[in-house]
């Protein structure tokens, strides 16, 4: 019997064709190679709300497909299709996709009883036969609600050959039985977490559609602002691929404007009726929405029915947990409280008056608060607000704690003592040092203050000196107290030990707090206590210990406090460095995105040095040495501003640093009065700092020496540093000492032994950025530690080396920097004869000595010459030089 191809209906044609892929999908590339990865099981579902890019996760997957040569079939559900639509369509676009060829009766009869399971068996056999891999993706699977369809899809599931797969968009879960195929690993599911963009998808996304110069800072707010909402990161980038002002247009993002605003007015309001809508108007007072509540503000609606409706067919609201309480998102709500801020003043006042005695009745006073102070009802308020501020200092919230504290007025904070010691804690914690002396004499001052209180408003105090950087003070605050309650003050002994030489009594302390177990210790306690532990593996040279502490403490926070919050900001602050020495640069500069201005502003002196280092480190090996240098001056001023000279120490320490490996004399000159001025300034208050202070200077001195070449004076300063770390255990310092001596010693023998013992201890730490960010010209001594066996003895596994040298090549040579062209075997006018001679040796693979040797010169004036001539030939190391001088036509 003949067999032809059967004519498709072109109502099913049309079910059978995909969309275009946009040009601006957001689909990340992480997860589409994961969704990759899982369609080779025979049904895979992609799960999750409105907005989230299901569908251009299917059309990339199918392009994706198709380029090996599979077979791919399509089909787009809608809500009024049956068994009728669906099993000729599946058929159809499974026969085109495969080129097969089934008897036209077959493919007639299909609609028939039991005429569409033999077509679909046909079809399954003629499939396996064939052996090539084919999928079928079903889009919006959600809108089938006919039993029969749902049940044929399955039966093509469950009958599938090895080389057919399926793959289901759905806003549900899809409508099998899909237990057993799950309890056997043959079902996916993904869901809307999944899809949810992280901050690396954001970047990369908006990179590609804008450019590399967008930077992270501005997809980090971008991607705050939209909580990995790919549909509103569409949404805004539209809009930003129309002016040239990205930063701008991001930081003047508002859901009651723009595109944005109109896509909520055309596409989700324009659905709803007028009572839905100004329930929605009303309940954005709310900060989270009980569908009671919202009744209430909706005059009766089916508030329950609409929510739930909005969080499956849009994604704007989503349940909290998977309960009955949900939220909006930001965006939405800043749309809906601009349509709210045009209700009269007093519906409003009455609205919030009506939400307090709601969450008052349900016993949530914490937000019945909130909405009395907005209501009026301040007499009801005062009692709520004061239990509101214990749970929010119990639960870390320390911001809105200090909101509250600068509403109230100073009368009602004065004789409410239930807030005094929280309020006191928030302004210590948020360096508002002022604020917490005022709020500590206030308790201390009331009649019959307990020991107890006066112990946790000491505390209060040696905290706040530490955020001044001031740790005399701090020892001051809790010397007179008794070792049986180490465990109140055991962050404060914490840090005092840390910056006294003793990080490993820090570690100590904090298992002291852990394992008193009197007391549960609260959110803000245990979170400043990681980061005493994180921060005394990190100067030790620990950074993977540090690493680990600090990711756990920051995944903590997130989850608790919020991205954009104070605990996560000090600890992406540390994870960020300690990421940074370990050689995961791009993930050290992520971390901080979004989160400098926090800490900036309230962070511990510690956590500000860590990020503002970081940055300006990456910013150097990335070839930005203005953005660098602009860090470190932003570093400088955030110490003059508190007051507090180590940050500002720490900046020209950091100058010195990266001028020094530049070869910039004068330019280190300049810096090193500026550190004298405030190491040797007599006035200045002793905070029990002078030996980091001194660990600053002398190794910038010995730096500056260096390039003086003044090596008597270089090695007393490096011998002086070396004291000071060694007394402070600074394990990282102590390499990079051993470091910057190597460097002086390259020519003598005991140069390479010191630099392959550095690196050796470098390795079992995992400071794989040591050598690039203290001596990168050593690029061209590592092969010397393996052609010496240095290496070797010191056990420098070639991996390391290679790692390393890596880092070296990068952070040294200006990516940016273009070759300019010369003819003709001349030299430029800046090189003197002598330097051509010694630039000819090294073009031979001569050594310092044996140039020396042949020129009957000193091993110190080849030195000399050496650093000129990389200076002028604007080169890294001695082969970078000869590399140069034959681009720039100088030698042949």
């Amino acid at each position: 019997m003949k067999k032809t191809v059967p004519d498709v209906p072109y109502r099913l044609a049309l079910k059978t064709m995909p969309p275009h892929s946009a040009r601006q999908a957001v689909a990340p590339p992480r997860l589409l190679a994961r969704l990759r990865e899982a369609v080779e099981q025979p049904l895979v579902a992609v799960t999750s709300l409105a907005g989230f890019g299901k569908t251009s996760l299917l059309v990339q997957l199918r392009r994706e497909l198709l380029a090996p040569g599979a077979a791919v079939a399509w089909l787009t559900i809608e809500a009024s299709d049956d068994r009728s639509v669906v099993a000729p369509a599946v058929i159809a676009s499974l026969i085109t996709a495969l080129g097969l060829e089934l008897p036209t009766r077959a493919f007639n009869q299909v609609g028939q009883a039991g005429a569409e399971l033999w077509a679909a068996s046909e079809l399954l056999v003629q499939m396996h036969e064939l052996a090539r891999p084919t999928w079928l993706l079903i889009d919006d699977l959600h809108q089938l609600a006919d039993r029969d369809a749902i049940d044929f899809i399955y039966y093509l599931v469950t009958n599938a050959p090895p080389n057919f797969h399926v793959v289901v968009s759905s806003r549900t879960d899809p409508p099998f039985p899909v237990e057993e195929l799950r309890a056997h690993g043959l079902y996916t599911q993904f869901v809307t977490e999944d899809l949810r963009l992280r901050l690396d998808d954001t970047v990369a996304f908006l990179r590609r559609r804008l450019g590399d110069e967008v930077d992270i800072e501005t997809c980090a707010r971008l991607h705050e602002r939209t909580e990995g909402w790919p549909m509103a990161l569409q949404i805004v980038t539209s809009a930003m691929a129309r002016r040239s002002d990205i930063a701008g247009t991001v930081a003047s993002l508002s859901g009651a404007t723009g595109d944005v605003a109109r896509y909520f007015s055309q596409f989700v309001l324009e659905s709803l009726d007028e009572r839905a809508v100004a329930m929605l108007v009303r309940a954005s007072l709310l900060e989270t929405l009980h569908p009671g509540l919202c009744a209430a503000f909706g005059d009766g609606v089916e508030a329950a029915e609409i929510l739930a409706r909005l969080e499956q067919q849009t994604g704007l609201v989503t349940s909290v947990d998977g309960g009955d309480v949900y939220r909006m998102h930001p965006l939405f709500r800043e749309y809906l409280a601009s349509l709210a801020a045009e209700l009269p003043a007093g519906e409003r006042t009455a609205l919030h008056a009506k939400a307090a005695q709601w969450f008052a009745a349900h016993h949530m006073l914490e937000h019945a608060a909130e909405h009395a102070f907005l209501g009026g009802l301040r007499a009801e308020a005062m009692d709520w607000i004061e239990k509101r501020v214990r749970y929010l200092g119990v639960q870390g919230r320390i911001v809105e704690v200090l909101a509250w504290l600068d509403r109230l007025p100073p009368e009602e904070i004065a004789r409410r003592e239930g807030i005094q010691l929280t309020a006191a804690w928030a302004c210590a914690l948020c360096y508002r040092p002022q604020d917490a002396e005022r709020l500590t004499d206030v308790i201390l001052a009331r009649p019959g203050v307990t020991p107890e209180v006066v112990l946790q408003a000491n505390i209060v105090r040696s905290a706040a000196a530490i955020h001044c950087d001031d740790y005399q003070r701090a020892r001051v605050c809790i010397d007179t107290y008794d070792p049986a309650l180490g465990p109140l003050y055991c962050n404060t002994l914490s840090f005092i030990a840390i910056h006294s030489g003793f990080p490993e009594r820090a570690r100590y302390y904090q298992q002291i707090s852990d394992g008193h177990g009197r007391v549960a210790r609260s959110f803000y306690d245990s979170i400043y206590g990681a980061f005493a532990v994180g921060l005394s593996y990190l100067i030790e040279g620990q950074a993977k210990e540090a690493a680990a502490v600090f990711g756990a403490a920051l995944e903590r926070a997130e989850t608790t406090t919020g991205w954009r919050s104070m605990p996560a900001a000090i600890h992406a602050a540390g994870l960020a460095a300690a990421n940074w020495e370990l050689g995961a640069e791009d993930e050290a500069r992520a971390l901080l995105a979004n989160r400098l201005d926090l800490i900036e502003q309230a962070a511990l002196p510690d956590a500000v040095i860590l990020a503002y280092l970081t940055l300006a480190r990456y910013e150097s090996q990335k070839g930005s040495e203005g953005k660098a240098f602009d860090a470190l001056n932003s570093l400088a001023a955030i110490g003059e501003l508190r007051g507090q000279p180590r940050l500002v120490a720490a900046s020209l320490g950091e100058q010195v640093r990266q001028h020094a490996i530049r070869n910039r004399l004068m330019s280190c000159r300049m810096l090193m009065n500026g550190l004298d001025a405030i190491v040797t300034d007599p006035g200045r208050e002793d905070r029990g700092l002078e030996a980091e202070l001194r660990l600053i200077r002398e190794t910038a001195a010995a730096r500056v020496a260096l390039l003086e070449h003044d090596d008597s004076v270089a090695c007393a300063g490096l011998d002086q540093a070396a004291e000071i770390a060694a007394r402070l255990r600074r394990g990282r310092d102590q390499i990079a000492l051993r470091i910057v001596r190597a460097s002086s010693l390259r020519d003598d023998d005991e140069g390479p032994r010191l630099l392959a013992e550095a690196l050796s201890l470098a390795e079992s730490f995992g400071l794989v950025r040591v050598l690039a960010d203290d001596w990168p010209a050593a690029l061209d001594v590592l092969p010397e530690l393996d052609r010496s066996g240095c290496g070797d003895a010191a056990g420098v596994s070639p991996a390391f080396i290679e790692r390393v040298t890596e880092r070296c090549r990068v952070g040294w040579v200006p990516k940016s920097a273009a070759p300019r062209t010369a003819t003709g075997n001349q030299r430029p006018a800046q090189l003197s004869a002598r330097e051509m001679e010694i630039l000819a040796a090294l073009a031979h693979g001569r050594t310092n000595k044996e140039i020396a040797n042949i020129l009957d010169v000193g091993p110190q004036t080849i030195k000399w010459h050496m650093r000129n001539l990389l200076a002028k030939l604007n080169a890294a190391n001695r082969r970078h030089a000869v590399d140069r001088a034959r681009l720039l036509g100088i030698l042949d």
